[in-house]
């Protein structure tokens, strides 16, 4: 059996065994959706003018993947708050999405840099949800993926009842990047909401002030307005 056969029965063998799931309400789902047919109702795609508010530094291109709003907040709360590590190898395809959307080839982006969460949220939670996505982009797209070039030094507080300057007061200097690992690259930030842009700016930061050339943002979710979101995912 060649390895592309054999990679196709060890997919349908995973399919039988582990069948996917809608990561929005749980129903079973086909081999080829990402939401079930009520949850896609309830889906919003991003829009070009979903960078309003979030004060990027000139330079950086944003890829949103949807709107924080109806099955895609759901999705990331079960991904997030529920345990559904496996939510990212079925929402990551809409990541690639984005960035084909936008013209994006994987050839003009030299490494899949995932935001670090927070350590004692790790811990909690057993995994950093945006690596996984960042995992899942890197083997779809073959853009290599580093989980440490970029590193949390420090513990912060929650976002989530903070207002946009106390975020960034709050995360100042919290982030390191290795600058052996992105120095002199274009560098794609990969995390799975986008709120006041708060964690984006210092992740940026850190990036540049180790040498990277270049850094745009994937996501899969942006919220509508300046304030941000319920409180519920929160990051950036």
């Amino acid at each position: 059996m060649s390895q592309f056969n054999l990679k196709k029965a060890k997919e349908f063998l995973m399919w039988i065994l582990f069948p996917p799931c809608c990561p929005a309400c749980g129903r079973s789902i086909a081999r080829d959706e990402i939401f079930c047919p009520c949850c896609l109702k309830d889906y919003f795609p991003a829009s070009s003018g979903d960078r309003e508010w979030k004060q990027l530094p000139a330079g950086v291109n944003l890829y949103a993947a949807a709107r924080y709003e109806g099955s895609m907040r759901e999705a990331i709360h079960r991904f997030k708050f529920s345990g559904h590590a496996g939510s990212a190898a079925i929402l990551a395809p809409l990541l690639v999405h984005a960035l084909r959307e936008n013209g994006v080839k994987p050839e003009e982006i030299q490494l899949l840099v995932p935001v670090p969460s927070r350590p004692k949220k790790v811990r909690a939670r057993g995994y950093n949800q945006s690596a996984l996505l960042a995992r899942e982009v890197s083997r779809l797209t073959g853009i290599p993926f580093s989980e440490t070039a970029l590193l949390k030094t420090r513990d912060t507080r929650a976002q989530h009842d903070l207002n946009a300057e106390e975020r960034q007061t709050n995360l100042s200097g919290s982030f390191r990047a290795e600058k052996a690992a992105v120095s002199g690259k274009h560098i794609l930030l990969v995390d799975d909401i986008l709120t006041t842009g708060a964690t984006a700016r210092e992740c940026i930061g850190a990036l540049k002030d180790a040498g990277a050339s270049s850094v745009d943002i994937l996501v899969l979710a942006v919220t509508q307005h300046e304030t941000g979101y319920d409180g519920a995912a929160n990051r950036v």
